[in-house]
């Protein structure tokens, strides 16, 4: 595994778990990180939910609906797609780099089943569940960030611009955090949004830019593309968003 594939702030939440820890069983030298339940966390006053697959959600745009800090891993995803014929991209060499070749279908999918999944163990109630972020979420999320060139170390793009050391995509977590706690919104692979409250029209929307793409118009972190439906690519994958109807605090 690479060492940045942690994220920075998961890094900072787990070194004061373990200080927590420590003063409170006089034991200092352990190096096993805790292993936290999923539901809604409070450490050093940062909130955050972690789900059944050990996902990790922070809260944006109000508070009843949280992101993904990082596109779905394979995993991830690999939970989910037992039965069927999917398989990580043949150049992915660990669990933690983010699912590729998942159509806009089954992204939906996956949302759908891990609310079903999370509502029947109790962890979700009737009225909470995943889906994909629409646009203006999407873009919510992002915040302000400069569009060309991108700088080094900002995220995973083509080889040609060498702002990074990955060749296709490279581990969720790999890159700085946006001011949310999200990684990778730009860069690495595209992400599925939906269009609601608009109607689906005959093409689907991804936003954000991939490993592959190099040119001032892909990377402009603002603009979609639209691709016709049922298209699969290595570099198209998905973030998840999460409704919860609950106070934040835990």
């Amino acid at each position: 595994m690479h060492k940045k594939t942690l994220p920075l702030f998961v890094k900072f939440w787990t070194h004061a778990v373990l200080v927590i820890l420590a003063i409170s069983t006089g034991c200092s030298g352990t190096t096993t990180p805790p292993q936290l339940n999923p539901g809604v966390h409070e450490i050093n006053h940062h909130t955050f939910f972690i789900n059944s697959l050990g996902m990790q959600f922070v809260p944006f745009s109000g508070g009843k609906t949280w992101l993904s800090v990082w596109e779905t891993r394979v995993q991830d995803y690999a939970s989910y797609a037992t039965n069927n014929v999917w398989r990580a991209a043949w150049f992915q060499d660990s669990q933690n780099h983010p699912a590729v070749n998942v159509r806009w279908a089954d992204a939906q999918a996956f949302c759908a089943w891990l609310t079903q999944r999370e509502r029947q163990a109790g962890l979700l109630s009737k009225n909470e569940g995943y889906r994909l972020p629409t646009t203006s979420e999407w873009i919510s999320a992002l915040g302000n960030v400069e569009n060309y060139p991108p700088e080094p170390n900002s995220g995973n793009f083509d080889v040609s611009l060498k702002v990074d050391s990955f060749p296709k995509t490279s581990p969720v977590g790999s890159f700085p955090a946006n001011i949310i706690g999200a990684h990778d919104l730009r860069g690495n692979v595209w992400e599925w949004c939906i269009a609601w409250p608009k109607k689906e029209g005959p093409a689907h929307i991804l936003h954000g830019g991939s490993w592959r793409d190099q040119s001032q118009k892909l990377l402009d972190p603002k603009q979609p593309l639209l691709v016709a439906k049922n298209v699969s690519s290595e570099d198209y994958g998905f973030r998840c968003l999460l409704v919860l109807n609950r106070p934040i605090k835990p």
